[in-house]
Order: C-alpha cells, then structure tokens, then sequence
C-alpha cells in the first residue's frame, strides 16, 4: 500500500489522522478560507478602500491559493522529513517547488489559469501561497548540503486526488494525469533562475496595477489566517464552524459598560463628550495628562463604531498592561492583552479571566478575532505592514476595527513613518490618535495624509482649558544635585520621582539616596521581565499609598507610570520628553481639587547621552521661556517652539509593497541592545519553572565575545560573572 502523502508529522505517519494529510490539510484550509472569505472579504476590500465588486476576484485568488498553498510538499524529501524527523536539507522550500509545477507555462499552468480567470491572477494566487510562512523567497533553494536532486510525487494518488478536489472546488477543468517527476539543480542553475524570472515578471506588473498589489497584500493576510485556522482547530478539537460564531459576533454596544463603569454615574465632561462625537475618519486629540483622553477613546469607540472591535494601542508593554488593568480587566466583556510579554503579564494579573491560561494553547493566533476590545502595543497593529506575526494573524480581527494610538508623541522617525502608512493605505478604517503634545512637522504630515487619502481633513480637538490652564508647576533649574529638597519633600510625607536619562545614571543616584538613609525604589528597563513588572507595581504602590515615596528612574517614567508625584527630579532632556515627564507631577490636580503648584528641578547631565547637545540646548531655552512662575500644561505647549523639520512620510511596507516577495521587516528603530537570559536562569527554564518570556533581559552593547555564548530560545547566555543583576536595582555589564 503506497504511504499517504503527508502536511505535517504525526504520531503514526503510515495511519496518519486526515488533518495531517496533505489532502486532508488541504481541504481543512480551503473550507476556513471559504468561510473567512464569507465574512471578511467585504470587509477587507472596504478597509484598504477598494471597490466591493473586487469581492469575486479576492474569492477567487485567496480560494486558489488555499488549494495550492502546500502542493508542493509532495516530494520525497520533504515527505521524508516528516515521517522521520530528518533534518537533512532539502533542495527546495515546497513554496519555491509550487512555482515550479504552477507559474504559467509549468505543468499545472495552463489547467489552473482557468480557475483563476487568467495567467495575472493565478501569479497573485501564486504569491501568496507562497508567503504564507511570511519569508519568502529567502532560503527557498539550498544546494549545498543536498543531493542536488528531488523527485516531485505528481503521479502519487493522493497528489491525483487533492487536484481532483481543486478541479470540483474551483471550477477546473479535468485535471492533468501526471507522473512522478525528476529535478535536478545544475551548473546552469535553472531553479534559481525560474525563481528570479517569477520575482521579476509578477513585480514589474504589480508596479503598474496598485490595485493588484492591495489585492495581493489581502490575499496573503487571508491566506494565512486560513492557514493557521485550518492548522490549529483541527489538533484543538475544534472544527471550521467555529469561524462562522467568531466572526460575525459583532458585540455591539458592550463598549458602553466601559465607560459606565469608570464613569460611576457621572457623566462625560464637555471634552469628552466632544471626543466622543467625533466622526472623521481620523480624529487628533491633543490634551495633557490626566485630562481623562482614554474614556473619552472608549466613548467614541461604543458611540461612532459599536460592532467594530477596539485596538487600543501604545507605545510600550508597559502602558498596554496598565491600559488593560485600568479599563479592561474587571469589564464584563471579552478582552485581550497582546504584546510580546503578554503571557506573563496575565499570568501575574491572576483575574484576567478562567481562560487567561487557555488563551495561550494552540489557539493563540485566533482568539483575538472574538475579542470586544485588545489593549496592545502598537507595534502589534503597525507589525501588520511589516508581516509581523502578530498582526498578519489578527488581520480578521483588525480588518473590522477600529483603533485608538495614544502618546503619538513617542514613536520614533520609523514607527511614526509606519502609522502615516497605516493612514494612507487603510483609508476604511476609522482611528483616534492621542498626544499630549506634536511637533509641527508630524502635525502636517498627518494632516497631508488625511486630505490626500481619506478625503477628509484630519478632525483636531483640544484637552479641556480649565485643565489645561491650571498653575500646576513651578520649575526651576539646578547646577547641583538637589539632595536637600529631596529630603525636604520626604521629610513633609511627599513624593518624589527622579528620572535620569541613562540606566547607570539611574543606578548610581539611587544608590548615593541609600547611603543617605533613604529608601529608594528603582525601576528602569534592564530588569528581567518579571522583575520588571514586579517593580512597576512597588512604585505604583508606594505613590498611592499615605507614606513618603522616593523612585529613580529612566524614561519609562515618561508613559508607564500612572503616578502623581509631589516633586519632579529630571535630567534635561528634549522638551516632548520632558513635558511627558512633567506630566506625574501635580497630576491629579484640577480646578475642583486645586494643589499648590508642584516643583521641578532640572539638572545638566554629565552628558547629553543618549540625545544630541543641540536637544539638550533646546531644553535649556524652552526652561528660560518657561520662568520660574506657576505655569500650565497650556504654557509648556506654548513655550515650545517647535523646529521646523521635513515632514516625515509615509515608509514602505513589506506587506503591502513586498510583491512576489514576502518578508518580515522592523516597526521601530533598530538599538544595539541585546537580549539575554541570565546563567542562573537556564535550570528553571529548562524545567519549565520559569518561562523563557519572563526571564528576558534587554542589555546595553554587550562584550565583543558576545557571539560565542551559548543559546537558549535564541537569546545568548553569557558565562557567570559576566553580569552583575540584583532583582531591585537591575542589571549591568561588571567591568572587566
């Protein structure tokens, strides 16, 4: 009896379950696609603003390339793999050996052209079976190592019988009866050649057809949804119907329990209220601190897009934690928490929900589709343009959404490069972005891009004046360390919050505090995770509570720390940062609870590091144009004079202007940072006591023999001794 052809390993490969066949794998996705197609397609073309009669074509293209989408797995070496765990190289990726039997002119050519109504879109068809790993063409033909030989199982039955599903699926024609099929790499290198003649014909096409190119790019997201969902439920026990409940639930209205809730009875002030009516595609909300922006994003959420699901995204793992415990944890609605260290951060909110730990089994990809609201850094959202996991998974869920971006004001030249793109290139979905304050020339940007792609002017509302002209600093710089009005303050039962512009900067003032008799929290950013989250909570605490409290830190303090602290301690820094900064102190403060204004003191650094002398100066003239008199949130936007810069534009995207290719690219700046795991860690790991994700530890520029060390999950473990770490003041390179 000839062995079943196989999709993936299994227990028992000669009496493999269906979902592991690759005839059962196949039909698993093309039913998932159909019903994904059902609900999302409309959606989809609407979304990236396409015509709906472009319905049929999408069909027809993501149709096609669910069924081909792991043809070319039907050849011996990759079937010898599976069925003996063989890490032997192949020849080819089955992405790259498609191409081969499919791309018009090869064997199957001719007979599918029909089905996707001509050689053009079988190519899109084509493209995006083939990404749907997210990377390709990348390693798709690997000759050294190999045998320089694969036999393609055409004459197989199972290879019969999965074309003959295609032919009564999508309308084919009879198919070809083929044999087995002998290739062979050469000195003449036909294979690599035939991929770079594919890569070249379908890019120089899609340069002159936009809409073909939009067209690919959802093919590909749909593809891959259909993928994971044909993969996954199957092995969870679940079957395709599931799709059918998870994505035509629309939630309307439970946003609504959101607001009331944090509302308590009270009603939405003016500003809020105005947020809340906003209509325009995109809405700009400037407003300060402590200016109540977020429920006036939900409210706008349950009144101008009930049904819609909600991303709110920030900056930072941080700020997306605290925005998912402050309105989400305790709200009668599904919800979700997604960044990369997720796992973790519900694992330590304990209440998040019975399946908090079940969200994280093989369904991980698909739950975010049912969720009502998903609090996530915005890297989760904007990854979609880079092909980032995360994002392309959620395409079913973000092709029906809506989104809020707050605290715009910290991306950087990339990502803010990336959410232009995002604007420009998904003009049907409806978004609300929040700062505390802009630079002109990304206000402009965004304003081009709005009028240019969504039709509209961008719609720009303004925080509340009674807040926003409340005296509520007096600043003043210092040429010393300001240690007796720190101990002043302390001694007085208040708050102090210390914020450095460098981790060893942060360290060494906490540990001079210390020897002074003080007791100093520090919380920056080279913690192991769960320290850090565990840090987090120690300063949130200890600014809440009746007692003195005196933190160091870093720029974290800039977004995650929903804290009031009674004196402002800082570096200088750039005038956006430093506003940021100045947003924790005197926070509460309004005009029915009116406080004596709180100080801050400014100190030169002994360096500009990691910011240019020129930003620093700036912060020098914006402090001088500022004085020393009570002053507002309104007077700090005003005495900054914004330099006129270019305005940034809209970045490429590997996934919308990728073409035949398909690959993965970076949301933010790359850092010379690394991640490492700690020595004293591995044990606990590899025991499954201590997840990999929560003993992460991001470091500065790591010694030179870096690369040497060995690995766990990827991330380097340097020798002992290499790094000296304490759970409450974090880590740093010991000095050789």
């Amino acid at each position: 009896m000839t062995p079943p052809l196989l999709a993936k390993s299994c227990p028992d490969p000669a009496s493999p379950p269906p979902p592991a066949t690759l005839a059962g794998h196949t039909v698993q996705v093309l039913d998932c696609a159909e019903r994904i197609l059902q609900a999302r397609a409309r959606d989809s073309l609407e979304a990236a603003g396409l015509p709906p009669e472009l319905g049929a074509r999408l069909h027809r293209i993501v149709c096609l390339a669910a069924f081909l989408h792991d043809l070319g797995k039907a050849n011996d070496q990759f079937q010898a793999m599976v069925r003996t765990n063989s890490r032997k190289r192949q020849l080819l990726r089955h992405e790259a050996l498609l191409l081969w039997l499919a791309w018009p002119g090869k064997l199957l050519g001719s007979w599918l052209e029909g089905g996707a109504g001509g050689a053009g879109d079988l190519r899109l068809a084509l493209a995006a079976a083939c990404g749907h790993h997210r990377r390709f063409p990348d390693d798709a033909i690997r000759t050294e190592g190999t045998s320089g030989q694969l036999t393609i199982l055409a004459g197989h039955p199972d290879f019969h019988e999965i074309l003959t599903l295609g032919a009564r699926r999508l309308g084919l024609g009879a198919p070809p009866s083929l044999t087995d099929q002998e290739l062979k790499e050469s000195w003449r290198n036909p294979l690599k050649r035939h991929l770079d003649d594919c890569a070249l014909q379908l890019d120089e096409e899609l340069r002159c057809d936009s809409e073909a190119a939009h067209l690919l790019a959802l093919a590909k997201a749909l593809l891959v949804a259909a993928d994971v969902a044909g993969s996954v439920l199957p092995r969870a026990g679940g079957d395709v119907g599931w799709l059918d409940e998870a994505l035509t639930w629309g939630g309307e209205g439970l946003l609504d329990g959101v607001v009331s809730s944090r509302l308590k009875g009270a009603p939405l002030r003016p500003f809020q209220n105005g947020v809340a009516q906003s209509t325009a595609p995109v809405t700009l909300v400037r407003a300060s601190c402590g200016t109540g922006k977020t429920i006036a994003a939900y409210a706008w959420a349950a009144r101008q897009h009930s049904g819609r699901q909600l991303w709110i995204c920030y900056p930072t793992t941080g700020t997306a934690t605290e925005g998912f415990r402050d309105y989400l944890i305790a709200a009668d609605i599904e919800a979700s928490l997604e960044h990369s260290r997720a796992k973790i951060d519900l694992e330590i909110l304990e209440s998040a929900g019975v399946d908090a730990e079940d969200r994280w089994h093989r369904l991980e990809a698909l739950r975010v589709w049912t969720r009502t609201a998903i609090s996530c850094t915005a890297d989760t959202v904007l990854g979609l343009l880079q092909n980032q996991r995360k994002g392309v998974y959620a395409w079913c869920g973000i092709a029906r959404a809506a989104f809020v971006f707050d605290e715009i004001h910290a991306y950087d030249e990339t990502m803010f490069g990336l959410l232009l793109r995002f604007l420009a290139s998904l003009p049907g979905l409806p978004v609300l972005l929040m700062t505390a304050s802009l630079p002109k020339h990304r206000l402009r940007a965004l304003r081009e891009v709005c009028s240019r792609h969504r039709g509209q002017e961008l719609a720009e509302l303004f925080g509340p004046s009674e807040l926003e002209r409340l005296p509520r600093y007096r600043l003043a710089r210092t040429n010393e360390l300001p240690w007796a009005e720190v101990c002043q303050e302390l001694a007085a039962g208040g708050k102090v919050l210390w914020v450095s512009n460098t981790v060893d900067r942060c360290r060494n003032l906490a540990s001079q505090a210390a020897e002074q008799g003080l007791a100093p929290l520090v919380y920056h950013s080279r913690f192991r995770y769960l320290d850090r989250v565990r840090r987090h909570e120690c300063v949130i605490k200890a600014f809440r509570s009746e007692a003195a409290a005196l933190a160091f830190t870093t720029q974290v303090a800039e977004m995650s720390l929903d804290l009031s602290a009674t004196l402002l301690v800082s570096d200088l820094a750039p005038v956006p940062s430093l506003i940021q900064r100045l947003g924790r102190l005197n926070r509460y403060a309004s005009p029915a609870r009116p406080q004596p204004p709180g100080r801050g003191l400014f100190v030169d650094p002994p360096h500009p590091l990691p910011y240019a002398e020129g930003d620093l100066q700036a912060a020098r003239g914006w402090l001088a144009g500022v004085g020393t008199d009570p002053c507002s949130q309104e007077d700090l936007a005003a005495a900054w004079r914004h330099e006129e810069s270019v305005a940034p534009l809209p970045v490429m995207s590997n996934w919308l202007d990728g073409g035949f290719a398909t690959s993965v690219g970076d949301v933010r700046e790359a850092s010379p940072g690394i991640t490492i795991l700690l020595p004293e860690d591995v044990a606990s790991i590899a025991s499954g006591e201590l997840a990999w994700e929560a003993a992460a530890l991001p470091m500065p520029r790591p010694p030179e023999d870096w690369v040497s060390w060995p690995r766990i999950r990827h991330l380097p473990v340097p020798p002992g001794g290499v790094v000296e770490y304490d759970a409450e003041k974090g880590a740093r390179w010991r000095k050789r």
